[in-house]
């Protein structure tokens, strides 16, 4: 029984419900749908755009990297490293498959830049991690399209570029994972 003189009815409560809910949809779903793009281009300084990686590339080097990556960045980056994580239409802009032209083409130093520092809803990993850390992951940044189950981009439906074997952490490797939460937070 409605009193006399009350404001809130049920139409005021329906409204408000339908309200929330289409904000949510915006805050959520919009940037998904690719309407709103960053476009202003990721600019790496100098100095560490020349920086080479001082880290030799090995097998050990890569299953490290390997397991770091499925732990911390393929959420977002996808297990294949497509751009195709399981958060990525959370994701403005959506994260680059790793075979792309304008990632490989990047230096060693402009991907280092990019995983210390962070940008957007790229969370930054300097504070998290080491720096050898994060140079093993620029390099499967470079191997991840050469190892099975990657695809092309310009051709999705080769989905096997290299049937090579995939490494595989030995059972006495230890591994410290990438805190998604800085430790002094």
């Amino acid at each position: 029984m409605e009193r006399s003189g009350s404001a809130v009815t049920d139409t005021t409560i329906v409204i408000l419900v339908l309200l929330l809910g289409g904000m949510f949809w915006l805050f959520t779903w919009l940037p998904s749908l690719g309407l709103r793009q960053e476009t202003d281009e990721w600019l790496v300084p100098g100095q560490f755009e020349v920086r080479d990686n001082p880290l030799p590339l090995s097998e050990a080097v890569l299953v490290r990297a390997h397991q770091q990556y499925r732990f911390t960045c393929a959420k977002c980056h996808g297990h294949l490293a497509d751009g195709n994580g399981p958060q990525v239409q959370l994701l403005v802009p959506r994260p680059r498959n790793f075979s792309h032209p304008e990632v490989q083409n990047q230096t060693d130093g402009a991907i280092f830049y990019k995983i210390f520092f962070g940008r957007g809803d790229m969370p930054e990993y300097g504070s998290r991690t080491s720096e050898d850390e994060i140079w093993e992951l620029v390099w499967y940044v470079r191997a991840a399209p050469h190892m099975p189950g990657f695809y092309n981009e310009t051709n999705p439906d080769d989905m096997v570029l290299n049937p090579g074997v995939v490494p595989t952490v030995p059972p006495d490797t230890t591994l410290t994972p990438i805190p998604l939460i800085a430790p002094d937070r």
